[in-house]
């Protein structure tokens, strides 16, 4: 049984977008996984907590940037240390002086697009979703927390999300 949760587990560590690289184990294992997690008939999300809150983010050259820490290619970040206190799961990147939030690639956006009216400190409003989701595989449930930030800064829309399995529990408990 932990042989087949073990080789369950690899296969559900491919990541997204996988099929888009040319590998072609990439398709058969996204079908695999969607299979697998629609036999879940235990799965469930729950939201555990949703609130927004309004904090100050400096916007300069340092905390405004095209950066790839963490990503296959450049994302426009904006670094708020305020996250720290609102969050529970690490929206740090790695060798970044702060938890942040991305607005996607840089390309058709970059920091000059937020950075254009001038340096200074914003009060942006932070949404922080923070969900629990169980799993069932065999006889144990698997328990997850979901958490996405989501802001606005001038005008351009900001997220950035985590996860973390946190807990296996005995089937029985998994609700």
């Amino acid at each position: 049984m932990k042989a087949i949760a073990l080789v369950l587990m690899s296969i559900m560590a491919v990541p997204a977008g996988a099929e888009e690289t040319g590998d072609v184990l990439a398709a058969p294992l996204a079908a695999l996984q969607t299979a697998v997690k629609a036999s879940n008939a235990k799965s469930a999300l729950a939201t555990v907590s949703d609130r927004t809150t309004t904090v100050n983010a400096a916007l300069n050259a340092q905390t405004v940037k095209c950066s790839r820490a963490d990503y296959s290619e450049p994302m426009l970040k904006v670094l708020v240390p305020a996250l720290a206190d609102l969050t529970v799961l690490n929206h740090r990147n790695t060798r970044e002086g702060a938890p942040c939030v991305s607005a996607g690639a840089c390309g058709e956006r970059g920091p000059q697009d937020i950075l254009k009216t001038g340096e200074g400190v914003d009060a942006i409003k932070v949404r922080v979703i923070l969900r629990k989701e169980t799993a069932m595989e065999g006889e144990i449930c698997r328990v997850t927390l979901i958490e996405t930030v989501a802001t606005t800064i001038r005008g351009v829309t900001f997220s950035h999300e985590r996860a973390q399995a946190v807990a296996e529990r005995t089937a029985a408990d998994c609700r």
